[in-house]
């Protein structure tokens, strides 16, 4: 970074050395964990413990910018998907990628924009010590849980090289002190979704503790497909007329031995598998020249009879096997995912004063999905696109940490990874169409190995004042081995091998001269490692790497008690600037195969500004307010070579790196733009209250709105009526629940998005209307037969609507 950003985060830092941190207390205070039927008389938000620095802290004094939400809050609001937290973390935004990319993550504008499940998300997931960076492990592990942390803003030093926007960490439940069993049941009317779980805890001996957690659902779909099939071309009639059609389960085993004060293991096995039919929920936003012009030599449009809107309808026509000879699952779009991983971790005290954790992790995933790639609603499908994804992870990490009554402590360890994941694709022709049955099949094998090295001292310069000062050094390698299946041969490729080393400091200040007040500032730098696209087998010849993502700024903020402890209001400022922001885009289709690139943005940055503030009356017993605003402005500073959007003309901004064979430009400058999901302004507001109601029965009501002004979806200009930005919203939440006598059994009925707004998070424009292959025309003077290309979307529900019933039989 250029001494001037420095001298711009150092201002930052300096001046909003009085704001208050967005800690996220509004949704914390839960997690005291206070037993018996009224826990909110008896919370103190001061012994809120977390483990934001890879040690136990008071959520009050640790100089991080982070939320904190406890399970008894997600339980109220129905909070078991990753992609629900934004309801509850301003500044968090999640998008669904189509099938094996899964979720797409980012906290303050950064996050992961590609198409391509081979990427690490720019914010990781860490379960229970183990980091996870592909976006499908999103989708697990969000049950029975402890807490939820989600740490905002490079997390370089004590969560590794992945996380230069974040970290959402998980902390499952541990086994109980006593014999416990809680049953769970609900059902979901808007989708048809029946879930149950049942978890059961205790001693199973005088130093051994465990406990045995599963769940599983089952959903008809919250969509409806009303696609009809034009017979002889290469279409069907869908199977199911709701979407997506799934069932899943989740089987979650920990084993707590503690032999005795000084060592403790704790061993915890997950196993995840979800199946959903028409997985892909991809609707057509926008169609620029309609819906019914069809495109030589097809004599009807492949998207005739769309609306072109967000809403519960679309139409998706399967795949007929007569026309996708060998086509899996019989042609009927699906995804599966099968998840297995876990970890062990070891805590020894080696001296009263020095302990050594050691955490052992393994992940292995395996999905396969087929999809109709753009979404025909009548015709046959051009191309079925089917993917397989293999991944496997091995993880060790041995932490030594201090706690000396001097006034110098310290944190050291190591990290080492290796692993490797395997990105198959087949892409098949609609021969009813006149197209080749094979337009491409193959993978792309990488392996990974990383070494790392990180240590942190921090020094009481006087009991009020600490000086914290790390940095993590990473060494990876990164090794591709495309192999076209079609020839039975290896791809030659341009970059076959990727080897980074690189230094992440931190420098931080906290200053806590009450119990009610804590000081600090920081300054951080962090990366994640360059990769290959993987997304699609690469050209013979064709450099398919990309480099290491950047980032270096600062951030400061007070955290604060007031008026006795009933009010907390907190407010934070940071600056962070990024280069080879790591950005994907898709390109139009090559000989009828979409080419999925990665690319590196010369530079980003983002500033801004959080506050948050919860309110206890003294007066009103059970009751609590809430708030949370954040304000981010992130920006392309530099950003181009980004290819064009399908038909996008010379005039539109295709303008760059022109083919010497069409003539036809290929790139578009986007120096300035938003980054994606990046929305200026989001905010989350509500209460909780709750009340006795006689036989020592409680009612407790709980609500929870969320807000976001409108951002990007794709990064693209020239796009008419700005269809690549998802508009402003506002969505409500509320629950309301009966509690029996020490909360042996619970009836609730909680209603999410009850402003029913279907919204979208992640988007792209391809040529829809001439099913990516016929009419395009891009980087010319007028757009092609197909016009300009189609806005289509992976789309979020709206309203959900459940009733739970919840039983703790007593022992």
């Amino acid at each position: 970074m250029k001494a001037d950003c420095w001298k711009q985060s150092l201002c930052l830092s300096a001046a909003a050395g009085l704001a208050f941190i967005g800690t996220g207390t509004a949704h914390a205070q839960e997690s005291a964990q206070a037993q018996g039927s009224h826990p909110q008389a008896t919370v103190d938000t001061s012994e809120i413990i977390v483990t934001a620095r890879k040690r136990s802290e008071s959520l009050l004094e640790v100089p991080v910018i982070m939320t904190a939400i406890s399970d008894d809050k997600l339980q109220k609001l129905q909070v078991n998907r990753i992609d629900d937290l934004p309801r509850l973390v301003p500044g968090l935004t999640i998008g669904k990628g189509p099938l094996a990319i899964g979720a797409l993550v980012s906290l303050r504008g950064v996050g992961t924009s590609q198409q391509d499940p081979s990427i690490d998300q720019s914010v990781s997931l860490n379960i229970d010590g183990l980091s996870l960076g592909q976006g499908l492990a999103f989708a697990s592990g969000m049950f029975d849980l402890a807490q939820i942390e989600v740490l905002k803003g490079p997390q370089a030093l004590f969560y590794g090289k992945s996380s230069p926007g974040g970290v959402i960490a998980l902390r499952t439940a541990d086994p109980t002190d006593s014999t416990e069993v809680i049953a769970r049941a609900g059902y979901e009317f808007e989708a048809d979704e029946k879930t149950a779980e049942l978890i059961v805890s205790g001693p199973i001996g005088n130093t051994l503790k465990a406990r045995l957690a599963g769940q599983y659902s089952r959903a008809r779909g919250y969509f409806r497909n009303e696609a009809v099939a034009i017979p002889g071309t290469g279409a069907r009639d869908p199977l199911y007329h709701r979407l997506s059609r799934s069932h899943s389960y989740q089987v979650r085993g920990t084993l707590l031995w503690e032999p005795s004060a000084d060592f403790h293991a704790r061993l915890k096995m997950n196993l995840v598998r979800d199946y959903a039919n028409d997985a892909d929920q991809r609707q057509l936003k926008s169609c620029p020249e309609g819906t019914e012009q069809p495109v030589a030599p097809i004599p009807v449009s492949f998207i005739s009879g769309d609306d072109c809107k967000l809403n519960r309808v679309l139409h998706s026509v399967y795949h007929d096997p007569a026309a996708f000879p060998g086509i899996i699952n019989d042609g009927v779009p699906f995804l599966r995912v099968l998840q297995k991983y876990g970890t062990l971790e070891l805590d020894y005290n080696l001296t009263p004063r020095i302990t050594l954790t050691s955490t052992t992790g393994l992940y292995r995933l395996r999905s396969l999905s087929l999809t109709n790639t753009h979404g025909s609603t009548a015709l046959g499908p051009t191309l079925g696109i089917s993917s397989g994804y293999d991944r496997n992870e091995f993880t060790q990490e041995l932490r030594l940490n201090s706690d000396f009554v001097s006034p110098l402590n310290f944190t050291a360890g190591a990290f080492y990874q290796k692993g490797h994941f395997k990105d198959g694709v087949t892409i098949q022709g609609n021969a009813a169409l006149g197209l080749d049955s094979i337009h491409s099949d193959g993978y792309t094998k990488v392996d990974i190995e990383t070494f790392s090295l990180f240590g942190q001292a921090r020094w009481k310069v006087v009991p009020d004042l600490e000086i914290a000062l790390g940095t993590r050094w990473t060494d990876e390698r990164r090794t591709q081995d495309p192999f076209n299946l079609l020839t039975q041969a290896p791809v030659p490729v341009a970059v076959d091998r990727i080897h980074t080393s690189n230094f992440s400091p931190e420098l931080t200040l906290s200053y806590t001269p009450t119990d009610s007040l804590t000081v600090f500032g920081s300054l951080k730098q962090a990366y994640k490692s360059g990769s290959f696209s993987a997304g699609t087998v690469p050209n013979p010849g064709a450099d398919n790497s990309f480099g290491d993502e950047k980032v270096r700024g600062g951030e400061a903020g007070v955290k604060t008690r007031l008026a006795g402890g009933s009010l907390q209001a907190n407010l934070a400022a940071y600056y962070y600037k990024y280069s080879g922001l790591q950005v994907g885009a898709i390109e139009p289709a090559d000989n009828g195969v979409p080419i999925i690139r990665v690319v590196n943005a010369g530079a980003a940055r983002t500033y801004g500004v959080e506050f948050d503030a919860t309110y206890r009356p003294p007066t009103i017993d059970g009751l609590t307010l809430t708030g949370a605003l954040n304000y981010n402005n992130g920006r392309y500073s530099e950003l181009n070579t980004v290819p064009c959007w399908s038909g996008q003309t010379i005039s539109r901004g295709c303008d760059q790196f022109p083919n010497p064979q069409t003539g036809r430009n290929t790139a578009q400058d986007l120096s300035g733009t938003p980054l994606i999901r990046a929305p200026d302004w989001q905010a989350t507001f509500g209460f909780d209250y709750e009340l006795p109601v006689g036989n020592n029965m409680a009612i407790a009501i709980t609500n929870s709105n969320q807000y976001s002004s409108r951002f990007v979806t794709f990064i693209a200009i020239g796009r008419p009526h700005d269809d690549n930005f998802q508009k402003a919203f506002l969505k409500s939440d509320l629950s309301v629940a009966l509690r029996g006598p020490d909360e042996r059994w619970e009836v609730a009925l909680v209603g999410n998005n009850l402003t029913d707004k279907i919204t979208a998070a992640n988007c792209s424009a391809s040529n829809a209307q001439g099913g990516l292959i016929f009419g395009d025309v891009t980087g010319a003077q007028d757009p092609g037969d197909s016009g300009l290309g189609e806005a289509s979307c992976n789309v979020q529900r709206g309203r959900s609507v459940w009733l739970r019933l919840t039983f703790r039989p007593g022992f």
